[in-house]
């Protein structure tokens, strides 16, 4: 599983349709459930043209009805994908949740015609920039059919305050199956059924979890300590300030590469059971050894997105459950790969508590007009409902170009293929050379940490 842009992604020549949910207007109602904090600011920061998405092959005769009655379904089984909201306005402007019920949503279809492989890039990428997190529907979709109908790729664009990475990964077997069943004819009610938890009513208990903290929470005090060294590691970090700024107009630089093969992603976790922890813990010990040897740092710190699915009824949900966390690797003078796993995996555990405190709420106790520039995350997607069909379905998780001239995202994935490393940058030759300097820097630190395994195996 690859993090890439759309453009990477080899969409077939066919027939092009985009989706678009609808509803009568007059069947919203206002919803009394608050919308989170971290909600509130994406709404007040959010860069037009944003979004996230999934694209996939179903190798499956095209039926678009069917396709209509899944995506129908798939959106009457989360509420995230039925809510919305609408500026209050007045002397305390502020936002009013909107919500819709689930038979009130149909999806409607716009025959866009045969179009080449560039040419269905173009329509999707600006038809999925239409996406805001102000305006309904958040969710976009798209189809293209492969001449004789026999399979077809579907893809959509979301706004990420309905949606977070898990999310993305999750649809992949959802929406097959959901089409799979509308094919053979299931009834639609039972293609909406879901035993699944609400992320509004998430968001909600998280707005008034967070409306209560003060100066003294334990989050509040971490992100403190974390923000009050000096001012170059605020946030960027390595290597968000190396090198020429860039152009902080133009898309970044984005680059995706598979770092660590199957195998020795295999004995780096039996490395890290060994040392008591797990594969999380090896990879981020990695990153920051990469970074020393370029930079003579032996302090990393990034911000790290962690998920809230704590209950078992929002683990297969569609939503933004995601928290923020301070993480400051402390290599010290000079350990070995033992000791910066060790240091890596308690600097993840001092933070992870952080994770259910909306960081938009801390940053307005904290007076931190700033955002993160440096993040880094990792994710292990072996256990994904579905995973092991990805390759079969050519499923990629997607997002859009960014501009800034000082960001630095990195997301470590963890599949059965091994450990793919995504990554956007400033728009410049020297922020993207040390990007790909610190990349190659994680592989050859996980290599160098297994070999001693492979000198065993060999000798075995």
């Amino acid at each position: 599983m690859e993090y890439t842009e759309l453009s990477a992604y080899p969409l077939p020549d066919g027939t092009l349709t985009t989706w678009a949910p609808v509803c009568e207007k007059a069947s919203w109602h206002d919803d009394e459930r608050g919308i989170s904090y971290d909600h509130e600011a994406h709404l007040r920061d959010a860069v037009p043209g944003a979004w996230i998405g999934s694209v996939m092959r179903i190798p499956l005769r095209y039926d678009a009805g069917a396709v209509r009655r899944a995506l129908r379904a798939w959106i009457a089984r989360h509420e995230a994908l039925r809510t919305t909201v609408r500026s209050t306005g007045g002397e305390n402007p502020g936002w009013q949740r909107r919500s819709v019920a689930a038979t009130e949503v149909d999806v409607r279809a716009e025959e866009r015609g045969n179009v080449t492989t560039n040419t269905a890039h173009d329509v999707l990428t600006e038809y999925f920039a239409a996406v805001s997190p102000s305006s309904w529907p958040h969710c976009l979709f798209a189809t293209v059919t492969e001449p004789g109908g026999a399979a077809f790729t579907v893809a959509f664009g979301a706004d990420h305050s309905v949606m977070d990475a898990y999310s993305q990964l999750l649809w992949f077997q959802e929406f097959h199956s959901l089409y799979s069943r509308a094919l053979s004819g299931e009834h639609d009610t039972a293609l909406a059924a879901a035993e699944v938890g609400s992320h509004v009513d998430h968001s909600a208990a998280a707005r008034s979890l967070a409306a209560v903290i003060d100066e003294q929470d334990p989050a509040v005090r971490r992100w403190h300590e974390f923000l009050a060294g000096p001012e170059d590691y605020r946030f960027p970090g390595y290597p968000a300030a190396a090198g020429s700024a860039g152009d902080p107009g133009m898309p970044q630089h984005s680059l995706s590469r598979w770092a660590i093969g199957p195998e020795d992603a295999e004995r780096l976790e039996r490395l890290c059971r060994g040392l008591g922890t797990g594969t999380q813990s090896g990879a981020l010990a990695a990153l920051a050894l990469a970074a020393r040897s370029l930079t003579g740092d032996t302090r990393l710190p990034f911000v790290m997105p962690m998920h809230t699915r704590h209950e078992r009824e929002h683990a297969d949900a569609v939503g933004w459950y995601v928290g923020l966390c301070p993480v400051a690797i402390e290599l010290g003078a000079a350990p070995d790969f033992a000791g910066a796993v060790a240091q890596a995996r308690a600097a993840v555990s001092g933070a992870r508590g952080c994770a259910k405190t909306s960081f938009s709420r801390t940053a307005d106790i904290l007076g931190i007009e700033d955002t993160p520039r440096f993040v880094v995350s990792y994710v292990d997607v072996r256990g994904v409902p579905g995973a092991t069909r990805w390759p079969e379905w050519n499923a990629r998780a997607l997002r859009s170009p960014e501009p800034s001239r000082d960001e630095v995202y990195l997301w470590l994935v963890h599949s059965a293929h091994g450990i793919s490393v995504s990554a956007r940058c400033a728009r410049s030759d020297h922020a993207l050379a040390a990007v790909e300097e610190l990349i190659d820097g994680f592989a050859t630190q996980v290599r160098e940490a297994v070999a001693v395994e492979v000198e065993l195996e060999v000798g075995a």
